[in-house]
């Protein structure tokens, strides 16, 4: 069984190929996905590019489910790694998902981003 830094490690140059072609959402999925693996890998720098690069590509396409959906994904990134300045940005990218969660009537989403919310509270 290969762990998320294997299949970050093995899907790294096919992401950035694949993202350079287009931001079909095909093309756009693939960094929200390389991103959720350095995440889980330990690796949140890397992951910080992804989701930022997703973010890009999803907001030039207009792929606003998809977009909230990163947003949140960032936010947890960004909550896990702490450092200075991470919470706010996380918050900012949270209000994002909500506003798209809210407007489309994506609840799951909706009750992900303020369950992350109560966390930080506590």
């Amino acid at each position: 069984r290969r762990g998320a830094k294997t299949i970050y490690e093995e899907l790294g140059p096919i992401g950035h190929v694949h993202f350079a072609y287009g931001y079909r959402i095909g093309y756009a999925t693939l960094p929200g996905i390389l991103g959720l693996l350095a995440l889980t890998a330990g690796r949140s720098e890397e992951g910080e590019e992804h989701f930022a690069s997703t973010i890009a590509a999803c907001r030039i396409a207009g792929y606003r489910p998809y977009l909230a959906w990163t947003c949140s994904d960032y936010a947890e990134l960004l909550l896990e790694r702490d450092d200075p300045g991470d919470r706010e940005k996380a918050t900012e990218l949270q209000d994002e998902a909500i506003a798209i969660a809210q407007e489309l009537g994506m609840k799951p989403l909706l009750e992900r981003v303020l369950s992350q919310r109560e966390i930080l509270k506590a």
